[in-house]
């Protein structure tokens, strides 16, 4: 799926935002679009979606929907294991904090951000994403996303985000250099209830599949484990690296662990 994603500004932006999108376009490798009195006026007919550059944070721009960085269900996941609920997806982490996690797939960073929160200052979560748009987004979000809640503030603050592509890092991460790879690709076939909310996001996000040399290569690199969400009927979740399935009755999603561990 290859979407063309242009930038512009906000009608309102200052003389500061206007040079600062500039220079986001050219480091991105992105189309500068001049801003016209409507959003469909500056897309035009050669893109699909605008990265906006506004007097707050950046956002996403799609006829259909906007997307712009939010926490989400992260936030209502840390509230729910301050009061001592388990999380589905830290359950399946090493029993200790003192990992180093990659996120290999970043997107809306809901994770990434569940996972800091959770590791704290004992751990290290890095974030790959090699949508332009996507990362530029999330770039802006962690430095200056304000919420409520320090603590998830800070969290937001450590995660290390990179405009990287997960098979360009493997081939050239060092053997056993982390703990645990994670992957959220975007999915073949869309949770439904949520398909028409996130159009903006959905046209700037890349729809790079897992293969098997893929895995192989994330069990080099990774001393733990490798976990992958999927829809729980995934041809993906077949092949035999698998060590456990986590898939839930009345839940849309699995999460597919391998373990690394005296792996060859």
């Amino acid at each position: 799926m290859n979407h063309h994603i242009g930038v512009t500004i906000s009608l309102d932006a200052s003389e500061e935002v206007r040079q600062k999108a500039m220079m986001a376009a050219n480091i991105l490798h992105l189309p500068w679009k001049e801003r016209k009195a409507t959003l469909g006026e500056t897309c035009a007919s050669d893109c699909d979606c605008l990265l906006i550059y506004t007097k707050q944070l950046p956002e996403i721009w799609t006829k259909d929907s906007i997307y712009r960085f939010h926490l989400g269900t992260a936030e209502l996941r840390i509230k729910q294991m301050k009061r001592g609920v388990q999380d589905r997806l830290l359950a399946l982490l090493p029993p200790r904090k003192d990992i180093v996690i990659v996120d290999a797939t970043f997107g809306a960073g809901r994770d990434a951000t569940v996972f800091s929160w959770y590791v704290g200052n004992a751990g290290k979560v890095i974030s790959l994403e090699k949508s332009a748009a996507l990362w530029a987004i999330g770039k802006e979000g962690l430095a200056q996303f304000s919420d409520s809640d320090k603590d998830v503030i800070e969290a937001l603050r450590r995660i290390e985000l990179y405009h990287y592509d997960f098979v360009s890092w493997l081939l050239k991460a060092q053997s056993k250099s982390v703990d645990v790879i994670y992957f959220d690709t975007m999915f073949k076939h869309p949770v439904k209830r949520n398909a028409n909310h996130i159009e903006a996001f959905r046209k700037s996000a890349c729809y790079d599949t897992l293969q098997k040399f893929i895995l192989l290569e994330a069990c080099r690199v990774a001393r733990e484990c490798i976990i992958v969400k999927e829809r729980s009927f995934s041809p993906l979740f077949k092949n035999e690296l698998f060590t456990k399935i986590d898939s839930k009755r009345g839940q849309s999603t699995a999460y597919g662990v391998i373990t690394c561990k005296n792996r060859k």
